[in-house]
């Protein structure tokens, strides 16, 4: 009778992961289309945030995933931040653009400025690509988003530099943390505690539920002190894996329902 259980709650769980899929796909098209047509003439960065709160808004809606939220009121929406979050599936970027009340672009890899339609609309927003296997074009790509901070910018870095499909923190790379020191901004820690249970794109595994995302004290780096970057990465994992390690509403990956699932080997 359990194993009948557990098959029918696998093919629930697939069936709505391919919905999501669908669903995510149809809005993307649309909302690119919208952003980059507005973009002719509203260049702010808060046309971005406009319409990629509507993209994520709509393909939460759709796919049963609330967002909650705790420590953003201490944003202040006129400042410029470096926001690092853990990263624990391609379900963040709507989460975060959901969660975060200040205008921000993304730190992403460049593979994603070939995507279709987002590919485009990302290009077209406040965030900058860093090409991960030319150094040279990293660094530039990092004092390209300084400039932006500097003009009043906010950015958003995952610095794990890759999804973890649970509620673990890999180690965090420097740039988030250089990025911060040569524009002279605040950092501020994101914990994003539970996206892990409802979705992981490996095993096509998805149902509905509510990630929460805490914005933690700020950090303040300190100018031209090069030596403080690695301290600064230490204690903004640190604060991470804390709350991650304490709140009760973090438990096990989606995938540990099911032990064996065969898992997506490109991804």
């Amino acid at each position: 009778m359990r194993s009948i259980v557990n098959v029918m709650s696998l093919i629930l769980y697939r069936l709505h992961y391919f919905w999501c899929v669908l669903w995510a796909a149809i809005i993307t098209v649309v909302c690119s289309v919208f952003f980059l047509v507005t973009r002719l003439f509203w260049r702010s960065p808060e046309s971005f945030r406009f319409w990629g709160k509507i993209w994520a808004g709509v393909i939460c809606l759709g796919a049963g995933f609330r967002v909650t939220t705790s420590g953003m009121k201490d944003l202040e929406t006129d400042r410029s931040y470096v926001f690092v979050a853990n990263h624990q599936n391609s379900l963040d970027i709507p989460i975060m653009l959901l969660a975060v009340p200040v205008a921000f672009g993304f730190v992403a890899k460049a593979s994603v400025e070939r995507m279709p339609f987002i590919g485009r609309a990302v290009a077209s927003s406040p965030s900058v690509f860093v090409d991960t296997q030319n150094p040279r074009r990293s660094l530039e790509s990092i004092r390209i988003a300084a400039d932006q901070i500097a003009k009043g910018a906010s950015v958003l870095v995952f610095p794990e530099g890759q999804r973890s499909w649970s509620g673990q923190v890999g180690k965090f790379k420097r740039s988030a943390f250089t990025l911060a020191t040569e524009a002279g901004v605040e950092i501020v820690p994101l914990a994003l505690l539970n996206a892990h249970m409802i979705f992981d794109e490996r095993r096509y595994l998805s149902r509905p539920g509510t990630i929460h995302v805490s914005a933690l004290e700020a950090l303040e780096p300190v100018p031209d002190e090069r030596a403080s970057i690695d301290e600064l990465s230490a204690e903004a994992r640190s604060r991470i894996i804390s709350v991650l390690s304490t709140d009760q509403r973090v438990g096990p990956a989606i995938a540990d329902r099911f032990p064996g699932t065969p898992r997506d080997p490109d991804i």
